[in-house]
């Protein structure tokens, strides 16, 4: 019996070994592709950047720098207050629900309660309300790991020169994305010079399917305060 429980202890601490390699060197292997995939768009923000020496493609230059500048602008927030995602969520709910009823309130509080999302608020008001709901969202265990490696990494200085230059071009093209999608959410951030940092956030706002509808119902709200916060 000894040995039979001596085996089997030796077969699990085995099995869990190898999980965690295979975690690590799955985890390894996303970080590398997504390393890659920046230095890839910094070449080609680089490439770009040739227009400027071209009469005819002096809008795009225009463009590339206004873009830079933002980014820069964006980023000085994040050196700054260091809550960056905080405010690119709690941009988003607030205007989701500034004019909401307080019936409305009340029933997407109700919702999300029973659908464990309990949302500790002092007094039910839309401000009250997008403050409990950006700080579930935002402490939530399925917030992205990859939104989170951004943050560390842009936080913490840890990117090289192309690599930077990457994250610039990978901004620039999620802004546009999000001007097209939903115009109103993008104009919130662009007035609080933070357009250029949504891409922390995008990869959240698409598990959550947040612009699928252009009008969103009660129901939709509550459905995407769900799957951002699972």
């Amino acid at each position: 019996m000894y040995y039979s429980d001596s085996i089997i202890r030796e077969m699990q601490a085995e099995k869990l070994m190898a999980l965690q390699l295979d975690k690590a060197v799955n985890d390894l292997g996303k970080q590398v592709l997504e390393t890659a995939a920046r230095i890839k768009d910094g070449a080609t923000r680089a490439i770009y950047y040739t227009s400027c020496f071209t009469d005819n493609y002096q809008d795009v230059c225009s463009k590339l720098k206004s873009e830079d500048v933002r980014f820069g602008e964006g980023l000085y927030q994040l050196f700054r207050d260091r809550r960056i995602v905080y405010d690119l969520i709690e941009v988003y709910f607030k205007d989701v629900l500034q004019h909401k009823t307080q019936q409305q309130l009340e029933f997407i509080k109700w919702r999300l309660f029973k659908l464990g999302l309990n949302i500790s608020t002092s007094s039910l008001t839309a401000d009250s309300l997008t403050l409990g709901i950006t700080t579930t969202v935002c402490l939530s265990l399925g917030f992205s790991p990859l939104v989170v490696g951004r943050v560390r990494a842009l936080a913490g200085g840890a990117v090289g020169v192309a690599g930077l230059y990457g994250y610039v071009q990978q901004a620039a093209e999620s802004a546009d994305r999000l001007k097209l999608w939903e115009p109103g959410y993008y104009y919130a951030l662009y007035l609080r010079k933070l357009e250029m940092m949504y891409f922390i956030v995008e990869p959240i706002f698409v598990k959550a399917r947040a612009f699928e509808n252009a009008y969103l119902s009660d129901d939709d709200i509550v459905n995407i305060i769900s799957r951002m916060a699972k």
